[in-house]
């Protein structure tokens, strides 16, 4: 009976623990900081392939790596306001830098989130529906 309730006193102590980091993820997480840092390496993926999608006329060969698209992901479902913006960011940057339409950039990023993201088809539908831009930027 002892061993029982040790058992349910680390339980419940790590229940506490658990929602304890939850609660006051952005305390610990510097949010805006990591927004910045996402962007650049999403940048840094598209830079990879920028030039010759501008050649070729397809921006559909922008691509992210693999851990980079996981971390946009968890962005985006732990800190979804700051991702929003963040991914802002990277649609005029895109736009900036090699003139890639912001509609083909979500499309990108979308696209590389469905491969590599946890968010389900419909999260990920909603939130990029937020972000599409009223209208292309030329």
């Amino acid at each position: 009976m002892a061993d029982d309730r040790g058992h349910q006193k680390q339980a419940a102590s790590g229940q506490v623990l658990s929602w304890s980091v939850a609660v006051s993820l952005d305390q610990i997480i510097p949010a805006e900081a990591l927004g910045t840092v996402v962007q650049g390496t999403v940048m840094h993926d598209f830079a990879d392939y920028a030039e010759e999608a501008k050649e070729k006329g397809s921006w559909f060969l922008l691509n992210l790596t693999v851990p980079v698209g996981k971390m946009l992901d968890w962005f985006i479902r732990h800190f979804p306001g700051e991702a929003y913006a963040t991914i802002g960011e990277i649609q005029r940057q895109a736009h900036t830098t090699w003139n890639v339409p912001p509609t083909d950039t979500l499309r990108a990023l979308r696209r590389d989130l469905s491969l590599d993201g946890k968010l389900t088809d419909e999260q990920r539908a909603t939130y990029f529906a937020l972000l599409k831009p009223h209208e292309d930027v030329d």
